[in-house]
């Protein structure tokens, strides 16, 4: 799809990429898999926009099915760093490990469409390694440790205790936006005006 908008300058028409002209008001997106280099685009774009102005929002727009859990941990982190609120928008999907990004916005600030689609389970590691014995349980140990870093990361979030999204999130579960406002992983549904 071509991102590229036309904007009227004193020079006359320029091509504007839609995403660049929506990062310059504070509005970011998080969407596909999430993988290091989006990680660390969005990220550079958080610190950036932070020290711009430590006390406007930022917005954050989701529609991605999860991804790396340590490019997930890298955005939440800084994401719990900055000065400026955060408002977090699923707009299609938030599924697997996304979904703690759109739980970490600004509390009262995090919401999804009505026709939006949350998905709530634990670490999905999908890396293939080949090696010995050894190293699969180190391999192992770290993937189970990363598991109880968002889960805990998720009751912190919801007011939950760790063992109860334990459970709850033992298995692939979707959920509407209305569930997850319940839940405690989102604050409002956003309705059609139309």
């Amino acid at each position: 799809m071509n991102t590229l908008i036309l904007e009227q300058t004193d020079e006359g028409e320029v091509a504007v990429d839609v995403y660049q002209k929506l990062s310059s008001n504070r509005v970011l997106f998080i969407h596909e898999r999430i993988d290091d280099v989006m990680a660390s685009d969005v990220v550079a774009a958080l610190l950036s926009k932070d020290e711009e102005d430590s006390e406007s929002k930022i917005s954050i727009f989701l529609n991605s099915e999860g991804g790396d859990i340590r490019s997930v941990f890298m955005i939440y982190d800084v994401m719990q760093l900055l000065n400026c609120p955060i408002e977090t928008i699923c707009a299609g999907s938030a599924w697997n490990e996304s979904l703690l990004l759109l739980a970490a916005g600004t509390p009262g600030m995090r919401m999804a469409t009505q026709n939006s689609v949350i998905c709530t389970n634990q670490v999905i590691y999908d890396k293939m390694y080949f090696s010995d014995l050894n190293d699969a349980k180190v391999l192992k140990d770290l993937i189970k440790y990363d598991n109880k870093k968002l889960l805990e990361a998720f009751a912190k979030l919801t007011g939950k205790t760790t063992k109860q999204i334990y459970t709850d999130f033992e298995k692939k579960s979707f959920i509407t936006p209305t569930q997850a406002k319940k839940y405690g992983l989102i604050d409002h549904v956003i309705k059609n005006k139309k």
